[in-house]
């Protein structure tokens, strides 16, 4: 997909932080792709007033039960997918037919909007008057996808950051989608069980 026109001067240490935040970018092989995917969150971070993931709390939503910083969710979600993709690859010994640095960066990005969902100016306008966009305006995988757009990520990118979440039900999600989408609900539900944490994750 071709970028959008759109300047916007990220300043470089976002993006340097977006690399020490989330180490297994540096394991995606493709140079132009790796770079799109620092680029992604460090522009959606930049655009939502963060300098690094770790500000985020880790949580699927706002008012959403918290277990670290968003950091520990996106790394939590990519190794549990590429398990998935190495599980079973190792059972059927063949491909499972699915790019490993696509699956990977996918991975990473697929909750590339949550700064601007978590946004307390975004989350402060919407709450005092949700009449007028809604609350939020836009779930994170729209304005994910849309920053997927921006910067220039693969079609199949920006799918995976716009249907890994409920909004996937209206359609057919690829397989890297539907990876990373299991992988997600994953993470959650487990975390849910081993911490008690009693029906508190929305199921939307």
């Amino acid at each position: 997909m071709e970028m959008l026109n759109i300047d916007i001067n990220v300043p470089q240490e976002i993006k340097d932080g977006v690399v020490t935040s989330l180490p297994p970018i540096n394991d995606i092989q493709n140079p132009e792709l790796r770079e799109k995917v620092i680029e992604a969150w460090a522009l959606a971070l930049a655009l939502n007033g963060y300098e690094r993931i770790e500000q985020i709390p880790g949580s699927g939503m706002p008012g959403a039960p918290i277990k670290g910083d968003q950091t520990r969710h996106i790394l939590g979600v990519t190794y549990i997918a590429m398990a998935m993709k190495e599980a079973l690859e190792k059972v059927f010994n063949e491909p499972l037919g699915v790019d490993s640095d696509m699956l990977l960066a996918a991975a990473l990005c697929h909750d590339v909007g949550k700064p601007y969902e978590y946004n307390p100016e975004n989350v402060e306008r919407w709450k005092n008057d949700p009449r007028v966009s809604g609350s939020p305006a836009l779930r994170h995988p729209t304005y994910g996808a849309y920053i997927a757009m921006v910067v220039g990520l693969p079609e199949e990118i920006v799918h995976v950051c716009g249907y890994h979440s409920p909004e996937g039900r209206f359609v057919r999600r690829s397989l890297s989608g539907t990876i990373v989408h299991y992988a997600d609900d994953s993470f959650w539900f487990i975390l849910e069980n081993a911490l008690n944490w009693d029906g508190q994750i929305p199921r939307l």
